[in-house]
């Protein structure tokens, strides 16, 4: 047995699809990079990337991750290859 259903009886629902970047609301996040280690730092956490994952990937310690991206220190030059690669710069943006 079929019903009529009035229009107004059937809910609406809308769906609404929000992307929300949490690095904009990190205090640790440098939205406008200026040094080395500022630009270091954003591309890391834009990839999602721990200074551990960074750190285990070039065969350096976290302490020296944090080094370059606090505390201004430069990187080997091998090592600023690597890294290069890992975080995906090109070369004029990591330059030293």
């Amino acid at each position: 047995m079929e019903q009529d259903i009035d229009p107004k009886d059937i809910p609406l629902v809308y769906t609404l699809n929000v992307t929300i970047n949490l690095n904009d609301y990190n205090p640790k996040y440098p939205k406008n990079p200026k040094t080395f280690g500022e630009r270091i730092r954003k591309k890391r956490m834009d990839l999602g990337l721990t200074m551990k994952e960074v750190s285990q990937k070039l065969g350096v310690s976290e302490t020296t991750i944090h080094n370059w991206e606090i505390k201004g220190r430069k990187p080997y030059r091998r090592t600023e290859e690597k890294l290069r690669e890992i975080l995906g710069l090109r070369k004029k943006k990591v330059s030293i």
